[in-house]
């Protein structure tokens, strides 16, 4: 556990006045364009041309002064500490920095998913009683009513961008030197609070609330998990310790949800504690920002690690000839020596290029995660680490490491819990059970749900997570279901839907399947497509498939189409039940005619299957499984 009792905050501003020139974050560049300028020399003048630079940074110093700014914007209009604000919008640098100037006055940051509908925003706000909401988007803000009582501010408002940059507009002059003046006063108090020590900093202790964080709702109305400032310390410091060193020479890259625990605190937390600096972009831009940014550490989920997968694989399944052959020579050589340096060199260092070609550590968590993936990635060169947390546990709870790494497990738990398995009631699994923990990344309840937080922590502190596991003997965790999920067929035995779920998982057809069967014969499943792989299917079988409908829309009205996913799907299904005990296999499937989206609803902002949500919608496909007339 961390004695320092420093927090992110002090961390954040110990930066800013020790190493203010070094970058703190990489922001996208709005004048992006290829350079080209004259140079003279004896044999004449030449015209260099120089690419287009799409990000740029912004130092520890320029990231101070806009957090100071916010943190008097905040203090003017009327903000207090223990009071609540809200950020409802997608990853950015303001983000961030709007998140340290809420904490740093000692406030309570309430996080919102920007794909949140208008009546999901006015829970959490109301729920919360959060004073103010800040977005990047006017969109964004008028998802809350009007009569909410909740002040609406744009990042432009509390931001304006002639406060950082020289400008000779006389009607802006007046209100850039009265910021600047506020501005030397606030950094100046700051720099004196500094040199006190981490003890105190702003008047914030180890014990005060940080953040409320929702759950993402998969399954019933979200919950905002109370979490303090030194639950994220020690997340901090233990995964740190536990082996995942970060330095201020590493560069990450952030489209995760900032939403969410995972990126919140094991990506954004994480890198402002140790020093390194951060980019910004959306999922869909991912591709082409990890080229551009050149990022040595990358979260994902399942999800993402399963599409970038696919994408690499189509693009060396398409090679031919020698390339093909040096191809599948090159996934041949499994041993370490020369055939293998040579096979890296030829082939594996490509595909790593084709993702910045500085990558060292790539994280999986969210989810459990396909072994068949993991291999891939560790195969070219990537290390692909898989850890287990959940909002509840400030994130990462255990977490495999570069020198630790037992695929199949989610790794060794941080050093500042301690993780204890309870037995089932009539279970005959040995050493197996659900995961109880507790300790310092431990959340200190939901709020303003006391009966549900007396549900989840008992007297002595352990956390019930609902997660079904075990421990082997090296202390590596391993995740075999989850206890309100577990399916119990008329026959009497208990299946856990993940077990299906990670059979399947490698395959590059089934994007999703929901295992049904609770009270049946047989376990069944509704499966969800892989557009691209569908699509990819349908042309090698001469199928065209417009681009203004998806295959799961042509599934349900061509029969041709019906045929072909059927064969492909029921395939992936046999391979996957040669994994399964018997009364765990799949006896019969059916899919489901609609693409699987976070914007449909199906799928949470993490890209998890909301399982309840797909229940509801498609029951009647359910009772078609088991209709004997059928």
């Amino acid at each position: 556990m961390s004695t320092s009792k420093e927090t992110v905050i002090y961390r954040f501003w110990s930066r800013v006045f020790s190493t203010p020139d070094k970058p703190c974050v990489l922001v996208k560049n709005p004048n992006a364009a290829p350079q080209s300028f004259p140079i003279a020399s004896p044999m004449g003048v030449h015209v260099v041309h120089t690419p287009a630079t799409h990000y740029v940074s912004l130092s520890w110093r320029d990231c101070g002064k806009r957090v100071a700014a916010l943190m008097v914007y905040l203090r003017e209009a009327g903000f207090k500490r223990g009071d609540r604000a809200a950020i409802l919008c997608w990853n950015s640098h303001e983000w961030a920095l709007c998140d340290l100037a809420i904490q740093g006055l000692g406030g309570i940051t309430v996080p919102i998913y920007p794909n949140s509908g208008g009546e999901q925003v006015a829970y959490v706000l109301k729920d919360s009683g959060s004073t103010f909401i800040f977005s990047s988007e006017t969109a964004q803000l008028d998802k809350v009513a009007a009569d909410s009582g909740v002040r609406k501010v744009l990042f432009a408002e509390a931001l304006p961008a002639n406060a950082f940059m020289l400008t000779d507009e006389p009607k802006a002059l007046l209100p850039v030197l009265d910021l600047k003046q506020k501005l030397d006063a606030e950094l100046t108090r700051l720099e004196k609070e500094i040199a006190g020590g981490p003890g105190g900093f702003l008047g914030v202790s180890y014990d005060d609330v940080a953040t409320l964080i929702y759950t993402s709702g998969s399954t019933g109305v979200p919950k905002g998990v109370v979490l303090t400032h030194g639950n994220f310390a020690c997340e901090c410091e233990s995964v740190k310790r536990r082996g995942i060193v970060l330095t201020e020479n590493d560069r990450a890259l952030s489209y995760l949800p900032l939403a969410h625990v995972y990126e919140r605190v094991n990506g954004q937390a994480v890198a402002i504690w140790n020093g390194l600096p951060v980019a910004y972009c959306r999922v869909e831009e991912v591709g082409e920002a990890v080229k551009e940014v050149r990022p040595t550490i990358l979260l994902g989920v399942p999800a993402v690690w399963r599409k970038m997968k696919d994408k690499i694989q189509g693009q060396l399944d398409a090679a031919t000839g020698l390339k093909a052959k040096l191809i599948r020579w090159a996934f041949a050589q499994q041993k370490p020596g020369f055939k293998r340096w040579l096979a890296d060199r030829l082939v594996f260092a490509k595909i790593r290029e084709g993702l910045g070609g500085q990558l060292r550590i790539l994280m999986s968590g969210g989810a459990p995660i396909s072994p068949e993936i993991l291999n891939f990635f560790n195969q070219v060169g990537l290390t692909l680490l898989q850890g287990y947390g959940l909002t509840e546990t400030s994130g990462g709870l255990s977490v495999n490491t570069p020198d630790g790494n037992k695929v199949g497990s989610v790794g060794r738990v941080i050093d500042c819990v301690e993780v204890k398995i309870v037995p089932e009631a009539g279970s005959t699994a040995a050493n197996e059970g659900e995961i109880w923990v507790r300790g310092a990344t431990v959340f200190k309840g939901y709020w303003n749900l006391t009966e549900e937080t007396a549900k989840s922590l008992d007297n002595a502190g352990w956390f019930k997570t609902g997660d079904l596991g075990r421990l082997d003997g090296d202390g590596y965790l391993y995740i075999t279901g989850r206890k309100k999920r577990l399916l119990k067929t008329d026959g009497g035995k208990y299946v856990a839907p993940e077990k299906i779920e990670k059979a399947l998982d490698g395959d590059p057809l089934v994007a999703f399947v929901v295992p049904v069967g609770d009270g049946k014969p047989f376990i069944s499943g509704l499966v969800f497509l892989n557009e691209l792989t569908a699509r990819e299917l349908l042309q090698k079988a001469g199928v065209t498939a417009g681009a203004s409908v998806t295959v799961a829309q042509l599934y349900g009205t061509q029969p041709e189409v019906k045929r072909l996913i059927d064969s492909a799907v029921s395939a992936a299904i046999e391979k996957a039940n040669a994994k399964l005990e018997r009364w765990e296999q799949l006896k019969k499937f059916k899919v489901v005619p609609v693409e699987a989206t976070v914007a449909g609803g199906l799928l949470t902002a993490t890209l998890k299957i909301r399982t309840e949500e797909v229940l509801k919608r498609y029951q009647p496909l359910v009772d078609e499984l088991y209709n004997k007339s059928a």
